[in-house]
């Protein structure tokens, strides 16, 4: 057994120990590989980010076509129509949406037209139905004069050959979808949903499905950190628990890395002398441990074996929630290629005063709420890490910076909302 014991400090924490939040995550971004662009039919690549441009080789719309139902006649025919005075013209035939056989517009004459139906020769603009009256037999007055062009949808209008429709590293989403489909592209380059893989290290767990017995517990943190990771865009694996042993532990990470893309532990990362998972990571490829200056969830742990990314993660399910929020997320987001790897912000004011530790940026759990246009923050009761309800009671994070130790009713704070964007 390895010697259990502390530094003889009157202090549990040194500052000037302690690594910040914004670096710690720095240097994982910074260290992060990058996924393989893979190809997928459009309609399975919603939500991922394109690897490279989309651009078209079509015009959209390939051809002249009507906007409106009405009829398509020449500009000068129409040229005196008025609400009063109607033009009566010759009604030469009919063109339906999809016809290849089209009646020319000839002087004096008009075409029935269907919306989205194919603009016939000599015609220069469509008179919506709504503009027209029955004449004698066979021929339609005309209530309103036209322009060249109206209500016809030109070749080219909307996309021209050539032209770059949406660069690489756009997210793509349902509209993005429907015009692919307009100019013919079926399938694209983005880049793939992480697969992440998760561990549960400690002797006290057992699976969700059983009963514990005196002095162990359910695990929470294998299903809800699945969820996170599932809600930031990756493919959750569970590979279940793991004792707290150094060799099982070790294969569980070597079995795991074949399918895994980016890896997390969680437990087993503090000063316990239990806690192996840093050792582990070592052993099998690079670590770096540090206290970052963060409440909850000061120890963290990270590492790459290959090419994958390893987070080891405090066994608190509040510490191993707000740890992936602040850095397991953005790496995820990160690995897709999104810019957006930040949980968006707001301002609000507190409801109830709170105090932090000092050196540490703190994160309160706040429900939100919006009151005469601004948005007020009520921190939770409890706020240990232990405290699970307090999650589920919350809208956001308050982020409280590190040298700030007490705020009191109406100052304002910056929340991180925990919202899925």
């Amino acid at each position: 057994m390895s010697p259990f014991a502390g530094e003889g400090r009157a202090e549990v924490t040194d500052p000037g120990g302690l690594i910040s939040v914004d670096r710690w995550r720095e240097l994982i971004l910074g260290d992060l590989p990058a996924l393989d662009a893979i190809e997928l039919r459009i309609q399975d690549a919603l939500g991922l980010v394109l690897a490279e441009p989309v651009e078209s080789d079509e015009a959209v719309p390939s051809f002249a076509n009507s906007a409106m139902d009405g009829y398509a006649v020449r500009v000068d025919d129409v040229a005196g129509a008025g609400v009063d005075d109607p033009v009566e013209l010759r009604i030469a035939g009919e063109v339906r949406a999809g016809a290849s056989e089209l009646t020319a517009v000839g002087p004096g004459s008009a075409v029935a037209i269907m919306t989205g139906a194919p603009l016939p020769p000599g015609a220069e603009a469509v008179v919506p139905v709504e503009s027209t009256s029955a004449g004698a037999s066979g021929r339609i007055r005309i209530h309103r004069a036209a322009r060249k062009g109206d209500h016809v949808r030109g070749v080219g209008e909307d996309v021209s050959p050539g032209q770059q429709l949406l660069p690489a590293g756009h997210r793509i989403r349902p509209a993005d979808v429907g015009l692919l489909a307009a100019i013919g592209r079926s399938r694209v380059h983005v880049r793939p949903a992480p697969r992440v893989v998760i561990l549960s290290t400690g002797d006290e767990l057992v699976p969700l499905e059983q009963r514990p017995e005196p002095g162990r517990i359910r695990d929470a943190n294998g299903p809800m950190l699945g969820a996170l990771v599932r809600q930031a865009g990756g493919l959750p694996y569970s590979a279940g628990i793991v004792r707290d042993d150094r060799k099982a532990m070790m294969y569980a990470f070597d079995s795991n890395l074949g399918h895994a893309d980016l890896l997390i532990a969680t437990g087993g990362v503090s000063a316990g002398a239990y806690d192996h998972v840093q050792e582990v990571i070592g052993k099998l490829g690079k670590v770096r441990a540090e206290k970052v200056a963060v409440k909850p969830g000061m120890p963290q742990v990270y590492g790459r074996i290959g090419t994958t990314p390893v987070f080891g993660l405090p066994g608190n399910p509040v510490s191993s929630f707000v740890s992936f929020e602040l850095f397991v997320r953005p790496a995820i987001r990160a690995l897709q290629g999104r810019a957006d790897v930040a949980r968006p912000q707001v301002t609000a004011r507190l409801t109830r005063a709170v105090s932090a530790p000092a050196h540490k940026r703190t994160f309160v759990r706040v429900r939100l709420k919006r009151e005469a246009g601004r948005w007020t923050a009520e921190p939770g009761s409890s706020q240990g890490s232990h405290v699970l309800t307090s999650l589920v009671r919350a809208d956001g994070l308050a982020d409280i910076p590190e040298e700030v130790t007490s705020l009191a009713v109406g100052d304002e704070v910056t929340v991180h909302l925990l919202v899925d964007t």
